[in-house]
């Protein structure tokens, strides 16, 4: 449990941190006025991927345990799953006529930090199971 907290605290940090930035250089550009009218927004993006990061987190360190030989198979399950999820959350936007390229951006950049953060958790649970 405590490094399932250890990871979720980095997760957030990392994505106050980065999503400071991220609303900061819309500000400067001024291109924040591009979220007008589309559903969407930077925060309900970043919340998206927390949550889904946080339960990526809880079933990896979770299974590390009882899967330790699979836990490999089992990011990849998650991932899968994630990618799946995610499509399903940007779905309007890719079937707009007029798609939002800004949105499409904003977006992929949101989801590879997050899937950054994600394979380094793994990494890090299978990293530390192959040392004991």
């Amino acid at each position: 449990m405590n490094k399932i907290i250890s990871f979720i605290i980095q997760l957030v940090v990392l994505a106050l941190l980065v999503f400071g930035v991220h609303y900061i250089l819309q500000q400067v550009l001024g291109i924040s006025e591009n979220w007008n009218n589309t559903g969407y927004n930077l925060i309900l993006i970043y919340a998206f991927q927390i949550i889904l990061s946080i339960i990526m987190i809880v079933i990896v360190v979770g299974s590390s345990k009882s899967f330790a030989n699979s836990l490999g198979y089992v990011f990849l399950v998650l991932l899968t799953l994630k990618c799946v999820g995610n499509y399903f959350f940007i779905q309007p936007v890719l079937n707009t006529e007029n798609s939002n390229e800004f949105i499409k951006h904003n977006f992929l950049i949101v989801f590879l930090i997050f899937l950054v953060f994600d394979v380094y958790v793994t990494f890090r649970v299978l990293n530390q199971e192959n040392t004991k």
